[in-house]
């Protein structure tokens, strides 16, 4: 009886982990924007929900939030086209304390060309606006011909902005580059924006179902043997 209990109690380990893998993933996220921003997540097609903006990039804001591991981490920005313009970020995956930079090569942008029309809210209008480009830019109908890499500057300390003492100082300020400079953070330009960044951060980040499964198993065997030579 003794060992039906412990099968039944690492077969709900492992549904319990599987479960865990397949609905979400708790984050920590510290960012700032020069000049704008507004932090959303959703499908590939569709923005579903609203995290948070700010207007002002002296000081980074921080969210937490659980992200469902098949959604996307959508950034909204907006520079003043003047001096210079960057998104400087850190993203912690609360499961595994991995945590990685606005300037990961993972980090996709795309150009809407909609100057003005940034989404900044959890409106509807708002998500529907940025759903709209979502979409235009899988189809690659839109000034940047779809989603391209960023291009990273310089790292968290350097000028002009200086230290923004919430974020780490591996984190680098990255911008969408559509003149061909060496780094599009510096030297003001309007490169096409209102600008949408993406990552998908996926199940990578999770111990794999069958991974879980494999060492659930192999630690009930343990178990088991050692309760027969008892």
């Amino acid at each position: 009886m003794k060992i039906a209990k412990l099968v039944s109690a690492f077969a709900g380990l492992v549904l319990g982990a599987s479960a865990l893998q397949a609905n979400a993933i708790p984050f920590e996220v510290d960012i700032t924007v020069d000049n704008s921003y507004a932090l959303y997540y959703g499908t590939e097609t569709t923005a579903t929900n609203f995290v948070g903006s700010n207007g002002s990039w002296y000081e980074a804001e921080h969210y937490s939030f659980d992200l469902p591991s098949s959604n996307f981490i959508y950034v909204v920005t907006e520079s003043d086209v003047a001096t210079a313009q960057g998104f400087l970020a850190q993203f912690t995956n609360l499961l595994t304390n991995q945590r990685f930079y606005s300037n990961d090569s993972q980090w996709q942008v795309t150009a809407t060309g909609r100057r003005g029309s940034a989404p900044y809210s959890g409106s509807a209008a708002d998500l529907s606006e940025l759903s709209s480009q979502l979409v235009a830019a899988n189809n690659g109908s839109n000034p940047s011909g779809g989603w391209v890499a960023t291009t990273a500057g310089a790292a968290n300390g350097a000028s002009p902005w200086g230290t923004i003492a919430t974020i780490d100082a591996n984190a680098r300020w990255s911008w969408y580059n559509s003149n061909g400079s060496v780094d599009p953070t510096i030297g003001g330009f309007d490169h096409n924006e209102y600008l949408v960044f993406r990552i998908s951060v996926g199940a990578a980040k999770v111990p794999e179902p069958s991974t879980i499964m494999l060492l659930s198993l192999g630690l009930l065997g343990l178990v088991v043997a050692r309760k027969r030579n008892a």
